[in-house]
C-alpha cells in the first residue's frame, strides 16, 4: 500500500514570510560586527560585544531593568492619557461642524508645538516628577491621533448614514455600528504614529529630573562619553519601536480580520 509523505524538507510558507522582513536587520547586525571587528569604522563606534558588556554593566548596577520598565510605564501611561483626549475630540471635530469650529484649530496648533517649548511650562503647571513626563507625553500622541480620527469620521461612507436613518436606526447603533467600526482603520494608523512621537517624547521628558529610564542612561553615557552606552539606549529604542509596532499589528488583525497588515 502506498502513501503519500508529507513535504515535511520544505518550511511553510508563512514562517518564511514571517522571517523574510528579518533578513535585513540580520544583514545590518553582520555588517555592524564585521566593520566593528575589522577597525573600518572610526575608533569610537562600538562593536556588539562592548554594547553587550556595557548592558552588563547597567544590570550589575541595578540600572538596566529599573531604567526600561519607567520608561515603558511612562510611555503607556502617556499613550492611554492621549489616547481619552483624542478619540473624542477626534470624533466631535469629525461628526459636528459646530465641533470642528471649535476644536480643530487649537488642536492644530498644539501638535504644532514643539516638546522642548512644553517642558518648562509644563514643570511650572505639574511640578519636575512623573506628573510633567507623562503630560508631555500625552500631548505628543494626541496630535496623530486627533488628525487621524478626525479624517476617519468625515470620510465614513455617508450612504451607510443614510441607510441607519431610512431603518430608523436609533444613534446609538449608528454610533457603535457604522462610526466607530469606520473610523478603527483611521485610528489604527494614528496610534501606529502617536507611539512613534511618544517615544521621541520620552528622550526629551526623561532627561529632565530623572534618576531612571532610557533618556537618563543616554543622558549620562553622554556626559561621561560612553559611547558603547549610547548605542545601546538607541538600540534599545529600536527594540522598543518594533515590539510596539507589532503590538499594534496583532491589534488591528485582531479588531480588523478583513484587513491584511503587511
Amino acid at each position: 500500500m502506498l502513501s503519500v509523505m508529507p513535504h515535511s524538507s520544505h518550511p511553510p510558507r508563512r514562517i518564511v514570510r514571517g522571517l523574510l522582513p528579518w533578513a535585513s536587520v540580520a544583514l545590518l547586525l553582520a555588517v555592524w560586527f564585521i566593520a566593528t571587528n575589522a577597525r573600518t569604522t572610526p575608533g569610537f563606534f562600538p562593536s556588539p560585544q562592548q554594547v553587550g558588556a556595557s548592558a552588563l554593566d547597567l544590570n550589575s548596577e541595578g540600572l538596566l531593568w529599573p531604567s526600561l520598565g519607567a520608561s515603558l510605564a511612562r510611555v503607556g501611561t502617556g499613550l492611554a492619557l492621549g489616547i481619552v483626549v483624542a478619540v473624542p475630540t477626534g470624533i466631535l471635530a469629525g461628526s459636528s461642524r459646530l465641533g470642528y469650529i471649535f476644536l480643530d484649530k487649537p488642536a492644530h496648533m498644539l501638535r504644532a508645538i514643539p516638546f522642548n517649548a512644553l517642558s518648562p511650562l509644563l514643570i511650572i503647571a505639574v511640578g519636575i516628577g512623573e506628573g510633567m513626563k507623562i503630560t508631555l507625553i500625552a500631548v505628543g500622541v494626541f496630535g496623530p491621533l486627533y488628525v487621524n480620527l478626525r479624517d476617519g469620521v468625515r470620510n465614513v461612507d455617508p450612504k451607510l448614514l443614510e441607510f441607519a436613518r431610512a431603518y430608523h436606526l436609533n444613534r446609538r447603533t449608528i454610533f457603535a455600528q457604522i462610526l466607530l467600526r469606520g473610523t478603527l482603520p483611521s485610528f489604527m494608523t494614528g496610534l501606529r504614529f502617536g507611539l512613534t512621537v511618544a517615544w521621541i517624547a520620552l528622550v526629551t521628558c526623561e532627561t529632565v529630573n530623572s534618576q531612571n529610564g532610557i533618556g537618563y542612561i543616554l543622558a549620562r553615557s553622554q556626559q561621561f562619553s560612553r559611547t558603547d552606552q549610547m548605542v545601546l539606549c538607541i538600540v534599545a529604542y529600536a527594540v522598543l519601536g518594533l515590539a510596539s509596532e507589532g503590538l499594534v499589528g496583532l491589534l488591528e488583525r485582531a479588531t480588523l480580520p478583513w484587513k491584511r497588515s503587511n
